[in-house]
This record gives C-alpha cells, sequence and structure tokens, in this order.
C-alpha cells in the first residue's frame, strides 16, 4: 500500500477507522482494540485489495477541454462570439477578462449548465450535447458564487457527491479525510453547510470536486473566492501537484497575480471575443514593452491607463 494512504489512515477518527473497517469488511471479534493493532489491520487489507486490484489512473484525452466555434447569445446580447479554447492534460488554463467579458458564461455552457447558440463542447472526448451525462461525470465546477444545499452536512455532502459519481465506499472515506484535511474541514463536517462561511462553503465545495479519482478535468470560476491565505495556498499547492500529476485544469479569476503565478496559457477575452492568447512570453511579444500579465491584460482590454 501506497505510503500516502497509509497516512490518509493514521489521521483518520475512531469513527473514521470503524467506518473504513466495515467497509474493507475488516472482522474485530474484541469488544475494545488498540488504535496501533486496528491500523495495522487496515493497512494490511487495504495493502492485498491495492495489489490485486487494477489501479492505474485513466489517461485524459487530449485535448481534455475542447470548444470548438462556440457562440452564445442572450436575446440581442452577444455574450461569447466564435470561441476556440482547448486545454490539455497536465497544464493550467487562466481564462481573464474584465467584468461581462463573458468568462463565467464560457464555463456554464462548458459544463452543461446552459446550452450555447452555437458550437461545440467535448469534454474528454464525449460531446456535451450528444453524451451529456459521460460529459458532465468527468467534469468538476466551482462556480463563481458558491452554492450549495444548504440543509446538508459538510461530511452528508461530500459522501453525496461521492456517490452521485459512483466512487468506491473505501476510496470515499480515503478521499474525505484527506481532503478535509487539506481544506481544514475537520470542525464543520457536522455542520449545515446553510450556516458556513463563504470561505468554509467554498472549502467544502473544493472537498466535493477531489472526491473523485483523478486525474480531474477542473473548470474552476475564482476559485480563490473568499480563501483565506492558507485555503489559498493549500488550493494553488495542490492545482500544481494535480498538474504533474496530468490533470487538465481551466481557471477564470480576476487575480492576475494568482493566474500569472499557476497558469501555463492564457486566453484573454473582452466583450466576448478572444483578443489575446498564449503563454505570457508569447503575450509579451503581441504587446511589447510589457512586463507581466497584468499590463498585458490592460493593453489587450482597453489600454494602460495613464499615471
Amino acid at each position: 500500500m501506497i505510503s500516502h494512504e497509509r497516512e490518509i489512515i493514521n489521521s483518520m477518527s475512531g469513527p473514521e477507522l470503524i467506518r473504513l473497517a466495515k467497509a474493507l469488511s475488516v472482522p474485530f471479534t474484541k469488544r475494545t482494540i488498540k488504535r496501533s493493532v486496528m491500523e495495522q489491520s487496515l493497512y494490511e487489507t487495504l495493502e492485498k485489495i491495492r495489489k490485486t486490484s487494477d489501479n492505474e489512473l485513466c489517461e485524459l484525452k487530449t485535448p481534455a477541454i475542447n470548444i470548438l466555434e462556440m457562440r452564445k447569445d442572450f436575446g440581442r446580447k452577444v455574450a461569447v462570439r466564435n470561441l476556440k479554447l482547448e486545454v490539455n492534460p497536465g497544464e493550467i488554463v487562466g481564462l481573464v477578462g474584465p467584468n461581462g467579458a463573458g468568462k463565467t458564461t464560457t464555463l456554464r455552457v462548458l459544463t452543461g449548465i446552459i446550452k450555447p447558440t452555437n458550437g461545440t463542447i467535448i469534454v474528454n472526448g464525449h460531446r456535451m450535447d450528444k453524451n451529456p451525462i459521460e460529459a458532465k461525470m468527468k467534469i468538476g465546477y466551482i462556480p463563481e458564487r458558491p452554492t450549495c444545499y444548504p440543509s446538508l452536512k459538510v461530511r452528508e455532502y461530500l459522501t453525496f457527491i461521492a456517490r452521485i459519481y459512483n466512487v468506491p465506499r473505501v476510496d470515499t472515506l480515503l478521499r474525505i479525510r484527506e481532503y478535509v484535511t487539506r481544506f481544514q474541514l475537520d470542525e464543520f463536517l457536522n455542520s449545515y453547510i446553510g450556516t458556513l462561511s463563504k470561505g468554509n462553503l467554498q472549502r467544502t465545495l473544493l472537498a466535493g470536486i477531489f472526491v473523485r479519482a483523478p486525474p480531474f478535468i477542473l473548470a474552476l470560476d475564482e476559485p480563490i473566492y473568499g480563501l483565506d491565505p492558507r485555503g489559498a495556498w493549500s488550493l494553488k499547492a495542490h492545482l500544481k501537484e494535480l498538474k504533474k500529476q496530468g490533470s487538465a485544469i481551466l481557471i477564470s479569476t480576476h487575480i492576475l497575480e494568482v493566474a500569472e503565478a499557476l497558469c501555463d496559457r492564457f486566453y484573454i477575452m473582452n466583450d466576448g471575443d478572444i483578443v489575446g492568447m498564449g503563454t505570457l512570453d508569447e503575450l509579451k511579444i503581441q504587446c511589447p514593452d510589457t512586463r507581466n500579465l497584468e499590463e498585458v491584460f490592460l493593453t489587450l482590454t482597453g489600454g494602460i491607463p495613464e499615471e
């Protein structure tokens, strides 16, 4: 068994160990048992399962996200015009632009929440219009304004999401513990979602998208929204880790410093159009005398204001 799973088991509470023992069908005949003995039994059982099962990660298609000639109208208003966008496995792509540029609309179309007026959306080889369930099963989405089921407790919500994505019970228990620890949700596990602060709701939604098996295809709209510096640092570090493991990540954000630090390539939108695309170095060639993403952004979306 990989050491990572051993660490997760070590961090579990007593009730969580009992749930894992039931999921693994590990029998305990004594009324009381030392924690170390229980953990060792769980280690050994899980190790046997991992050795005998096909545990290889599924590779994503290239591109994992493919938007072709997408247009979205709201009445007479053109929100997005003839958008072409790709995200490949092993990269983080930034979608940046001013308010009203069409970024959130793009992510809502990509995830199947709204239909495009024209164009084709393909997620890991599945067309959103032809195979919406298969496409949606593969993509994880964080909306710009976090919303969730207020009457569910945090643990109930994470378990519910795992069931929707057909995550095996053992993996559900391990991943919930892993991401509850990572996003510091322990004290809120039995809290109702409707009582959470903005930041803790965001942490809960983030934990929810990671209960599925990696590698991930992610569409994140302002993912740093509401997070304190520690939570933001943890998320950024994890996204970099996921990129190395082959996930495909599309991020929309107004925080250009975050985008510049995280993203490999950028699509810059303005008034529904892509006005710039490429790596930061390529964009700086397109916009001479610019030094960073902020100056590129301002140049392409109306010009750098005079001091």
